[in-house]
């Protein structure tokens, strides 16, 4: 009875944590309870846990030990992201000072795959990666009895001087560590890697760490790396798509290209539904580098037919080509298209929708007096001049005083029109700073370019037409972006192209006449058009006009609605004679759509336009396809029908053809080949023209000395890398990439290059050089 009241007295005495500590001036800035044991409290500072029994708090906190650890803390830098004071207790992490502790180093160990355990070496046993944890069980009976046993020499454990060794080894990686940073930076610096990338290249490096005797054998100079990605990486995703495309329909992208070194590139671009995913891919399948003076529709045509051959991509899985307007390409005679269309009998060819767009404002914008356009580019070129910094860092001045955030005025671009939308966005944003920013340049330098300048913003026309293009070119700019997705959307091509020239000509035309502007109606027409007055140039334009028409300016306003009346007739029939209005084809697509697919209960009527679709496909038997049109509505209760209209439409589309019999047999095999064609029809030539920017960045004036071969692989390695959503640090290596490691694929050899003269051909096909030069 007697113990047991000791024992129960012995209990009462042990002291739990006191919340008051944590608002105590002497002890909250390093004091945190102990969450898994109320009877201890940590110290954020020497990074232990104590009794709250044993060792009183204060005592601790009067003690040298706690003093120097303090000490310490307050000097570390605010780079090393360590905040003392806000330190909370979290999970153990093991860390790698420890390895340097004298006391640790022969037999600490890192697991691998759980960084909150640690392991001896000598006893074989893990415990929690915790400082306190690893002292404990150094001092451990098992853990010296073990030593002994084994012949191993242990230290006398004291806490000052294992204290002093752990404070010195956490130093010494803590310089290591900071040592290596730095030369990191350094080497960024030193090749002008962009700062960006210094974090994936130091991700993959400490991945590969890993495996230290990996990464110290490995090899890596010029020719090897140009040689792995060339005879390696490039190879192994081009049969890699070349197998999908030798089983499947698909879409191609023809277009040219030229680089810094005047070098002119065919891009020969696909999209097609991946067969075991079904999800879409768009993607370079080949960059070959051809003659500058040699890129006509023969030649192109020859050779494209010749990769096609090479690869064994039979011709009847072609369905539809995407192109530019250029006669080489769509001409009615001996052009690229005729030629292609020889090979394939159902092909379909979709003129790039953001192309024929940018062509419809280019001819438009002709109407509008030049003096606009000239005021931009010299603006801009005034503002931005480099060899007068004076006048950006004056502007940059003015923009801190006069709007809230700067945005520097952009250039015009004569060639990519979806940018002239913003350049006019940022000028009339900024048109008060810069008159400001003109006036003071006219009183400090007494410049004439400024004068001129001025001049020309003062004129009332200037801004009324900058207002009218900002409010017709946000309309292009909508429809061109729409169409620059990867998901399908080619069956909205048709009705978004009508209501495209039905919102253009809402502006300017009578309303009785909206309904026949489809046909060949003459825009020109007077009867037709609203009163000067009533035409519609955008809120932001109308207010300003009327500004100008209580300042009396009567006659610049009748102007100004004249030329953008003009404005409006020619877009109107550029659209409409550009983009596919009347398109019967394209029309039929819009049967997919949810709306008539799942929820329309009139089957017969939407099965003429599917039945039309497959017949322009051809290769499908009708029967059975409308009798998988007529099964599909009963397939789903009406909840599914909603679910699955609220997807977009490839999503939409996966899930009804996915759909399998009891004996794992697709539902709709015939709906599903249909399908799979229509996602394979391109949206736009969005996806090419994005190449040139990848060409652009990979030849620079720095580095124009890459073979043929290493542009067309890295080009391809990129576009696949984008295409399924990797990088390069993720990317799968696999058996094949590892058959072609070996010395006589990874550097074949160098053949002789013909001379010009004595080559039957004209076209330099980029697989003809097997490696590539040095840069």
């Amino acid at each position: 009875m007697e113990s047991l009241d000791k024992e129960e007295l012995s209990k009462k005495s042990k002291r739990s944590f006191v919340q008051a500590w944590l608002k105590d001036d002497r002890y909250k800035q390093w004091i945190c309870a102990v969450s898994f044991d109320d009877t201890l409290y940590h110290c954020t500072v020497c990074n232990r846990n104590f009794s709250c029994n044993a060792s009183h708090v204060s005592r601790h906190a009067d003690s040298a030990c706690h003093r120097k650890h303090l000490k310490k803390s307050t000097s570390l830098s605010n780079d090393d992201d360590i905040n003392v004071q806000n330190k909370t207790l979290t999970r153990p992490v093991f860390k790698n000072e420890w390895l340097d502790v004298s006391n640790f180093k022969l037999w600490l160990r890192e697991v691998p795959d759980n960084e909150s355990v640690c392991f001896c070496a000598i006893c074989d046993k893990s415990f929690t990666a915790r400082l306190s944890q690893i002292r404990r069980h150094a001092e451990s009976q098992n853990h010296l009895n073990t030593c002994k046993r084994k012949g191993i020499e242990t230290s006398e454990v004291n806490d000052d001087i294992n204290t002093d060794d752990e404070d010195e080894a956490l130093l010494t990686f803590d310089a290591r560590k900071k040592t290596a940073e730095i030369q990191f930076a350094a080497l960024i610096a030193e090749k002008n890697i962009p700062f960006q990338t210094a974090q994936d290249i130091l991700n993959f490096f400490q991945e590969i760490g890993q495996e230290p005797k990996v990464l110290k054998n490995m090899n890596m100079g010029r020719t090897k790396c140009s040689n792995i990605i060339s005879n390696v990486l490039c190879p192994v995703e081009i049969e890699r798509v070349v197998n999908k495309l030798q089983r499947t329909k698909f879409s191609i992208f023809i277009d040219e290209a030229s680089d810094i070194c005047n070098e002119k590139w065919m891009i020969l671009f696909v999209r097609y539904v991946d067969p075991e995913t079904l999800d879409i891919r768009s993607q370079l399948l080949k960059l070959i580098n051809i003659d500058t003076g040699d890129s006509n529709a023969d030649n192109l045509f020859h050779t494209f037919q010749c990769e096609m051959k090479k690869l064994q991509i039979p011709f009847s899985n072609i369905i539809a080509l995407s192109c530019d307007n250029t006669p080489v390409m769509t001409g009615k005679h001996l052009s690229f298209e005729t030629k292609l269309r020889g090979m394939c009998k159902y092909l379909l060819t979709f003129p790039c929708p953001c192309h024929s767009s940018a062509l419809a404002a280019h001819a438009a914008c002709a109407k509008i007096p030049s003096f606009c356009e000239r005021f931009l580019k010299k603006i801009v070129n005034y503002i931005n001049r480099i060899n007068h910094s004076k006048h950006s860092a004056t502007f940059n001045e003015f923009s801190d005083c006069f709007q809230e955030t700067y945005r520097k005025i952009l250039k015009l671009s004569d060639t990519r029109w979806i940018s002239h939308y913003i350049c006019v966005e940022r000028l009339l944003e900024s048109w008060h700073t810069i008159q400001y920013f003109l006036q003071e340049m006219i009183a400090s330098d007494k410049t004439k370019s400024a004068e001129h300048l001025l001049s020309m913003m003062e004129n009332a026309e200037m801004k009324a037409y900058f207002l009218f293009v900002k409010h017709i070119l946000y309309l292009f700019n909508e429809f061109s972006v729409f169409f620059q997705s990867t998901e399908t959307r080619i069956h909205f091509l048709q009705i978004k192209s009508v209501n495209f020239l039905f919102q253009v000509c809402q502006n300017f035309i009578k309303k009785d006449y909206l309904k026949d502007i489809a046909t060949n109606i003459n825009f020109a027409q007077k009867k037709i058009q609203k009163d000067t007055n009533e035409i519609f140039l955008g809120s932001e334009c109308e207010e300003y006009l009327n500004n100008l028409m209580i300042e009396g300016h009567i006659d610049t306003i009748t102007t100004i609605r004249q030329n953008c009346l003009q404005f409006y007739i020619v877009a109107a029939q550029e659209i409409r004679k550009r983009l596919p209005i009347t398109n019967d084809f394209l029309n039929n697509l819009q049967v997919f759509g949810a709306s008539m697919s799942l929820l329309d209960d009139n089957r017969e009527t939407s099965f003429h336009h599917v039945s039309f679709v497959a017949r322009n496909l051809g290769g499908f038997d009708e029967e059975y396809l409308k009798e998988e049109w007529f099964t599909l509505p009963t397939d789903f209760t009406t909840e599914e029908k909603k679910s699955m209209a609220a997807l977009n439409f490839d999503d939409m589309w996966k899930a009804i053809v996915q759909r399998q019999l009891p004996n794992s047999i697709y539902k709709y095999p015939n709906l599903r080949n249909i399908l799979n064609a229509v996602r394979s029809f391109p949206n736009s030539n969005a996806d090419p023209e994005r190449m040139f920017s990848i060409l652009t960045e990979l030849k620079s004036n720095t580095r124009n000395k890459l073979s043929s071969t290493c542009v067309n692989a890295t080009c391809v390695l990129k576009s696949a890398l984008k295409n399924r959503g990797e990088t390069g640090t993720s990317v799968i290596i696999n058996r094949p990439h590892l058959s072609r490691m070996m010395s006589d694929k990874l550097y074949p050899t160098f053949p002789t290059k013909k001379k010009k003269e004595e080559s039957n051909s004209t076209l330099h096909d980029a697989n003809e050089i097997a490696g590539c030069s040095y840069e």
